[in-house]
């Protein structure tokens, strides 16, 4: 073989090995790079402080919406290292919650297929990803569940719980906590573009951990459109709201998330009357509270709002709230602010028979108002850009349907 054809293939054999390489870099980080999906819409109960309601209204918000958009899926996802969510959803059946994960139902067996497929090869052998054989239907363990209700664990509240398995590998009790950035992007993308495939829609809702940044923190972020902030009327809750803020925001500069806060509500408010105050109403909550709670809940909304200039691509939607009363104007703006009461007695009920008991009429009526607004942000037509407020349907109706819904190595296992 002579020297110039010695070369010659010596180059081409170069050439293809660096566009091969240059193929398989740039194939990962457009897997990585958040992006949104008209027919998905996922909202994250988030706050880096406890005990401020969110697994309890995130299951509420669940089911409402579950019932309310019966032509859609709606998926709760567990994002919490402790499992509460699933165990409301299971009804506290320690046998439901333990198939649910021998099924692996879990957020870290859907990584664990999502990363399987990270190669053209391997994608081609095993299939397109499923994320549905990692869902578990609410109703195969409570018959009075809605239908189109799913569940999706994870792992490490298993690990963290009461019916640990003697000897199980620790490393996964803290949630995803090995995983890079890029990995995790990875994953949240993966998820998003699987449920974005066919003619169905997806609602999905997410439970998070208050004041833990583990990895599942970090993907329940990731896969955000929106995050739904619950908090109590209390200003130390200040500093918390500004570190999630600025954690959310280093997301976004690394193009992991294109999540933006979508709303606020006050939690566990003790009513004074049925009826709102101006102040009340223009903030969009149907009740009034008393005067000291009421300074409270002015001074944490004024600090969100002078947040703004500090996080413009994350507080779009701060200042649309009810400016007054009139009802036209409550209909056709989005208000950012909202409220729940206290739960008393018939909260705790419902907590002891998630399907069974009901709430009272006036706690009821505010998990409607709740998942009114956040129905109102899944219709919305363009979800709203770096230099645009979202686009909220004015139509009294909020349903989102437009179509028909129709550790080793293992195989993916069927998860029904």
């Amino acid at each position: 073989m002579d020297t110039q054809l010695r070369s010659t293939l010596v180059a081409l054999v170069a050439g293809s090995l660096f566009i091969f390489v240059f193929l398989a870099v740039t194939r990962s980080a457009l897997r990585a790079r958040a992006r949104r999906h008209e027919r998905v819409r996922v909202f994250t109960f988030a706050n880096h402080k406890g005990g401020v309601g969110k697994t309890t209204c995130c299951f509420f918000v669940a089911k409402e919406l579950a019932a309310t958009h019966s032509d859609s899926n709606v998926l709760v996802v567990d994002a919490s290292i402790y499992g509460d969510i699933t165990r409301l959803l299971l009804g506290g059946s320690e046998t439901a919650e333990e198939h649910v994960v021998a099924s692996r139902c879990t957020i870290e067996d859907l990584a664990l297929s999502i990363r399987r497929r990270r190669s053209l090869f391997a994608s081609l052998f095993l299939g397109r990803l499923d994320p549905k054989r990692h869902m578990h239907a609410v109703r195969t363990c409570v018959q009075s569940a809605p239908a189109n209700l799913h569940l999706m664990t994870n792992r490490a509240q298993w690990l963290n719980g009461p019916l640990r398995t003697p000897g199980a590998a620790s490393e996964e009790e803290h949630g995803m906590e090995d995983a890079r950035n890029e990995q995790v992007s990875e994953i949240a993308q993966a998820v998003r573009a699987s449920l974005a495939r066919g003619d169905e829609r997806w609602i999905v809702v997410i439970d998070t951990d208050g004041g833990l940044l583990h990895g599942i923190t970090k993907l329940a972020l990731c896969i955000a459109d929106f995050v739904i902030v619950p908090t109590n009327a209390d200003t130390a809750d200040m500093r918390r709201l500004h570190t999630m803020l600025r954690y959310l925001r280093r997301l976004h500069a690394e193009a992991m998330t294109t999540a933006t806060v979508g709303l606020c509500f006050f939690n566990g408010l003790v009513v004074k009357r049925n009826e709102p105050s101006d102040g009340m109403a223009r903030l969009g909550l149907d009740f009034d509270v008393s005067a000291e709670v009421y300074e409270h809940i002015v001074k944490l909304a004024d600090y969100l709002r002078s947040m703004r200039p500090e996080f413009p691509k994350l507080l779009h939607a701060v200042d649309m709230e009810a400016p007054t009363r009139t009802q036209e104007q409550q209909e056709s703006r989005s208000q950012f602010f909202a409220g729940i009461r206290h739960g008393g007695v018939t909260m705790q009920r419902v907590k002891d028979n998630p399907f069974g008991a009901h709430l009272s009429d006036a706690v009821a009526s505010d998990i409607g108002q709740l998942t009114k607004r956040i129905s109102q942000l899944a219709v919305a037509k363009t979800l709203f850009s770096d230099d645009q407020s979202p686009r909220i349907s004015n139509s009294p109706s909020v349903s989102i349907v437009h179509g028909p819904s129709s550790g080793p190595s293992i195989p993916d296992p069927d998860c029904h």
